[in-house]
């Protein structure tokens, strides 16, 4: 077998098992010999490849979860590469229409939320009070890790392996809370039964996916007119780091506006 055999493991693992199981090797074999490790488009295409199977093939990312579920994890990788993006144009130059866009997907995500955090409030499960406190103690977590962090790297330039480490540290533990913060979100969706508004959901999740992606257009239509000597995210290479974004971006979007229809059907 020839290529990187840890990227096409890595690949590999994107997609559903029952996939991997019919497919696995055979695709495996394709990835070396088709050197995707020196292939950057052909890890993209793989990685879109593993979302459709995710969604067609029922794969832990939409098997049993609920619409809503589905989409506070959509948001929760979403936030992820938005995070990115933040650092890519930390300079200033983040066009408006991003903030703008995303603001309308946080907003309807709010409103999704809504009738569960009413019901909440009522009582109607009191043991589901514990899993608000997930994102206050993570972010404390976490601005406790961003304290280290610059503590390790205070004194050292950007590339030195100081600074690296604590950047290291800082993305894991977001990236952790994060995914906590979804977890603990979908948690109480699941448990905190609402009465919904025939079309607020359907509609407040169709507004998330827009709003997602016209923020991933404008990612994407700002790199392309970036100017040729920008850096990515730590020093990198500009172009992987922000492909990477928008690649993210694209996927979350891709699985809230499958959500969003999910939702509408639900609703009918």
């Amino acid at each position: 077998m020839t290529g990187d055999p840890r990227l096409v493991r890595a690949l590999l693992a994107c997609y559903p098992a029952g996939w991997r199981q019919r497919y696995g090797d055979e695709y495996a074999q394709l990835l070396c010999d088709l050197r995707i490790h020196r292939r950057p488009l052909l890890i993209v295409d793989s990685l879109r490849g593993a979302l459709r199977a995710q969604l067609s093939h029922g794969g832990p990312l939409m098997s049993t979860r609920s619409p809503m579920t589905t989409a506070v994890w959509a948001a929760g990788l979403f936030t992820v590469a938005g995070i990115g993006f933040q650092k890519l144009t930390e300079d200033g130059t983040a066009p408006t229409l991003v903030i703008v866009a995303a603001a309308i997907a946080l907003l309807a995500l709010v409103t999704a939320a809504a009738p569960t955090a009413v019901a909440l409030l009522r009582g109607r499960d009191a043991g589901a009070w514990k899993y608000l406190a997930v994102p206050v103690v993570g972010v404390a977590a976490w601005y406790g890790v961003v304290r280290l962090a610059l503590a390790i790297s205070h004194g050292h330039d950007v590339h030195s392996a100081a600074t690296v480490t604590g950047f290291a540290l800082v993305a894991v533990a977001g990236v952790a809370v994060l995914v906590a913060t979804a977890w603990a979100a979908s948690t109480v969706l699941r448990r905190v039964p609402a009465a919904q508004p025939t079309h607020l959901r359907p509609v407040a999740l169709a507004l998330l996916a827009a709003g997602m992606a016209g923020t991933t257009v404008v990612a994407l239509v700002w790199g392309l007119r970036a100017p040729a000597g920008d850096q990515g995210i730590l020093a990198t290479p500009f172009v992987p780091s922000w492909i990477t974004t928008v690649v993210l971006m694209a996927a979350a979007t891709a699985i809230a506006t499958v959500a969003s229809r999910r939702q509408f059907a639900a609703a009918r």
